[in-house]
This record gives C-alpha cells, structure tokens and sequence, in this order.
C-alpha cells in the first residue's frame, strides 16, 4: 500500500513538472504576458540552470576522462618520440661543440706554426699512462710519419710537453715533461736576466717542476717565463716551459733553485704536435762558446750546469 501511495505520488509531480513545462512553453508561443506567469518561470530557470551547467561540466569531465584515457598509449608514443628527438639534438649540440673547439684549437696552430720554422706534424693522443710513475701520453704517429726518438712534442700554443720515447709503426709514446726522468736545459726570458738552469719532472701533474742549478747571483724573480735554452740538439730554443713560482737558496747557498709551474698542467691534451725538424740559429743560442756534443739530453743539461758555474 505504501508502495502505491508513494508511486502515485512521484508519479504526481512529474505530471504537475511536465504540466509547467508545456504550459510555460505554451504561453512563450502564443507571447501571453503574465507577471505571476514570467515569475514564476524565471523561478524555475535560474533554479535549473546551475543543475544543468553542473550536469553538463561533470559529463564534459566525465568525457574528457575517457578520452584521455583511450589515448594514453599515442601520448606515451609521442613522448617517446619527443625524448628521442631531445636526445639525438643534444648529441648534435654536443658534437658542434666539440667541433667548434676543435677549430679554435687548429686556428691556434696554424697561427703558431705561421711564427716558427719548425716542420711540424700534428697527432692526436689516444691514451694516458695508468702509472703514477711514469707519465706519459701516447699518440696516433709512429715511423711510418717519419717520426723518431727523442723528438720534441708541443701543444698548438708553443707549450712544451715532452719528447718522444718509444715509437712504433702507427703509434708512439711520449715522456711528458712532468715525468721524474725528464731534464730539459731552460732559460729565463727577461732582457736584464737571461740566466739558465735545468728544469726537472716533480713526477705529478699537480705539482710544481723544479729548475735548479742556478748561479747563487743569478736574478730571477717570481712570474719569470721559462722557456727552452736551445743548448741541445733534442730541443729548439724558445718553447714556453711555465713561470717561476718561487725561488730559494741551494746546496747550502752556492746556487738557487725554484718551482716551476707548467704551463701543460693548464691544458688538455687532446692533439700535440710533434717537431720533426728545427733551424738551429746562432743568434738564439744562449752560450754558443759551451761544448755539447754528448746525444744523450740530461747529459748535455748537465754540461749546462758545469759551465755555468
């Protein structure tokens, strides 16, 4: 009974629902005004209205929801696209870098090579020595380029880095100037100096070299730019060595010795040149009276040192 009672009654206000709603729409045809009429039906569309915006925003969510949802695999596509194109446009980036370093670094050279009669030959070094001990760097040029031992090696700024030790057919190694077997005769490049010495390895690239068997008189001061003596047949005169970062008394007083910050330890080795051959000038030899005949280099630096004093 309750049942029926209740149905009739919803039954009810859909009729008397229904019935305002044709009326209303009846009354709108035949363009009758009404005040209680416009009332009352204004009453009902700013009632209805905010329902049906809201039913419309839930279905518009609602589909918008499903629609996402049915074309997630093509946005996972699409990222997945865009991650491969960001990735393949960093490598690109990254390559004209490396390339646009790699130009800078030749213009150098071609620029350092312009201001030298050196024959030169360029490599590029494909490996570094695991040692501790023994520092050296190997390169893509052996005796098939004409190379030999004991050549000289630079940066393309006029650095010096080493000389050759070991050379194969297609590859060679090379002593680094950093290596605690490496002696090299070297001269202060000051007008109102010009005193020579001997710069030797520290054995690590951190760390300073050390120039020593300097006259106990000999001006030299801080800053001081080292450069090659030129009294050998291994090495040209002039290549830039480093700077004298201090200097102290040696061998209770009787000589000097300093550190040396190369200028190598600055730089990353990633092409050298190597001097094939060089123009040993008389105007640029230091001493041109002293005697060095010896082909072994630290012997000759040696000499150096007994001339000097």
């Amino acid at each position: 009974m309750y049942l029926l009672f209740d149905f009739s009654r919803n039954t009810l206000i859909i009729a008397v629902i229904i019935f305002c709603v044709l009326f209303f729409s009846l009354i709108n045809i035949k363009g009758i005004d009404i005040p209680l009429i416009n009332w009352l039906s204004n009453l009902i569309y700013n009632t209805i209205t905010p329902i049906l915006n809201l039913l419309e925003s839930i279905f518009e969510n609602i589909k918008d929801f499903f629609v996402t949802l049915f074309s997630i695999d093509e946005i996972n596509r699409e990222l997945t696209n865009l991650r491969q194109e960001n990735n393949t446009l960093t490598r690109q980036i990254h390559f004209l870098e490396n390339i646009n370093s790699e130009n800078k670094r030749l213009r150098k050279l071609l620029h350092f090579k312009e201001k030298v009669d050196y024959e030169l030959l360029g490599a590029e070094v494909i490996a570094n020595s695991p040692s501790i001990w023994d520092k050296s760097i190997t390169i893509n040029r052996g005796t098939a380029d004409g190379l030999q031992k004991r050549m000289p090696v630079i940066t393309y700024s006029g650095y010096l880095v080493g000389r050759l030790e070991k050379v194969g057919k297609n590859a060679a190694q090379v002593r680094l100037i950093t290596d605690r077997e490496f002696v090299v005769g070297a001269i202060i490049a000051r007008a109102d100096s010009r005193e020579i010495a001997l710069v030797r390895g520290s054995g690590r690239s951190d760390q300073a070299n050390i120039m020593d068997n300097i006259a106990w008189d000999a001006e030299i001061e801080k800053g001081d730019l080292v450069l090659t003596s030129g009294l050998s047949n291994n090495f040209p005169s002039g290549l830039k060595i480093g700077k004298v970062k201090d200097i102290e008394a040696d061998n209770y007083g009787l000589s000097q010795k300093s550190k040396v910050n190369l200028f190598i330890n600055k730089t990353t080795l990633e092409e050298v040149m190597v001097i094939t051959n060089f123009k040993t000038k008389a105007e640029n030899k230091v001493n041109p009276k002293k005697d060095i005949n010896s082909n072994e280099e630290s012997e000759k630096d040696a000499k150096i040192g007994e001339n000097k004093d």
